[in-house]
């Protein structure tokens, strides 16, 4: 990791120390419970407003659930759209059955047919950001067997290490088997974990870096506060 090269991804950066490497992914393991995708957004919020190109990839939130949440954050949010400097990649619409008006997004997460799709948003699309973060990939296996999908993330993975960005996908905890947890832990640059800690008899949101590969990093839990406008600060 290299402060000249990289990216300074909040929270991330915060607690390293340091930049992030372009073509890095990070695999988040997060309890259903916890906010994962205030995580995601605290992040694409403020890379937005330092003029970074952001992607959101959306499995399990409507995609204008995202925008107003980030909106609170980005009142001129949608000059970052137009400028497509904010891009919202539409994979959660097909499954309420209607067609989305994104100007990503796929008809299906059938890996048979998604891969048709996915092929074309790599060349194109994909080389551009500077940051991209899922609430959700453990979706597609509702719809796809373990072996299939991990086969689809390791070549996703091989795709991305010359990319310029720096991708973090999110995974729920305890959903999946314990070598799909081994595989995802061994093509990730990085994992985190996200929970929940009680503390004087309330929840907190809490993180920490289970693994970061070539890096000497803290291991110890560190809290996450809740703002009003939905995102999440990293507790000093």
């Amino acid at each position: 990791m290299s402060e000249e090269r990289g990216l300074r991804v909040p929270i991330l950066s915060d607690v390293l120390g340091v930049s992030i490497e372009p073509g890095k992914l990070f695999a988040g393991v997060y309890e259903p419970s916890t906010q994962w995708l205030s995580f995601i957004l605290t992040i694409a919020s403020e890379l937005l407003r330092a003029n970074h190109i952001v992607a959101i990839v959306t499995l399990t939130t409507p995609p204008s659930q995202i925008r107003k949440t980030l909106a609170k954050a980005i009142p001129n949010l949608e000059e970052h759209q137009a400028a497509k400097r904010f891009t919202i990649i539409d994979w959660y619409t097909w499954m309420t059955g209607g067609k989305s008006t994104e100007r990503r997004s796929v008809e299906t997460l059938g890996l048979s047919q998604f891969n048709i799709q996915d092929s074309k948003y790599q060349r194109e699309d994909s080389p551009i950001y500077d940051f991209l973060g899922a609430d959700n990939l453990s979706t597609f296996l509702k719809y796809n067997d373990e072996r299939s999908f991990m086969q689809w993330l390791d070549k996703t993975v091989a795709r991305m290490r010359e990319l310029r960005g720096v991708r973090l996908y999110g995974f729920v905890k305890g959903f999946h088997s314990e070598a799909f947890y081994a595989n995802l832990e061994a093509v990730s640059d990085g994992v985190i974990e996200l929970g929940l800690r009680e503390r004087k008899g309330t929840l907190e949101n809490v993180f920490r870096f289970k693994s970061v590969k070539t890096k000497k990093h803290p291991t110890a839990w560190r809290t996450l506060r809740m703002k009003e406008d939905g995102l999440l600060e990293l507790r000093r």
